[in-house]
């Protein structure tokens, strides 16, 4: 299991250090207008993008435990649901392994 779960949080954590990259290269526009963000899922291949104001994306990354997931791909042995948009899920990393990974591989610190 534990294996599975660090695989997990890897893509997961992949897919963030991507978006950091998206986030940042939208800096200057509006906070209220949408970003596309990969899906933070940890599924391997997830071709899913996520529309995403940048105050939603910052509220996200204000843990590093916190992903923004498609709503249909929140894996729950791994994490739980904080909250949902229409649009996604922002979802937080369990204790042990998941959590551990997560932020280690935070990009912000």
């Amino acid at each position: 299991m534990k294996d599975r779960e660090e695989r997990v949080a890897q893509n997961e954590s992949i897919s963030r250090e991507i978006n950091e990259g998206l986030e940042e290269a939208h800096a200057s526009s509006s906070p209220e207008g949408y970003l596309r963000i990969v899906c933070e899922c940890g599924q391997e291949d997830c071709p899913r993008l996520l529309a995403i104001t940048t105050r939603e994306y910052e509220d996200v990354r204000s843990d590093p435990r916190r992903f923004a997931v498609a709503k249909d791909h929140v894996m729950s042995d791994v994490e739980q649901v904080l909250r949902e948009t229409d649009r996604f899920a922002v979802v937080e990393k369990r204790e042990g392994t998941p959590a551990d990974v997560a932020e280690e591989m935070d990009p912000r610190t």
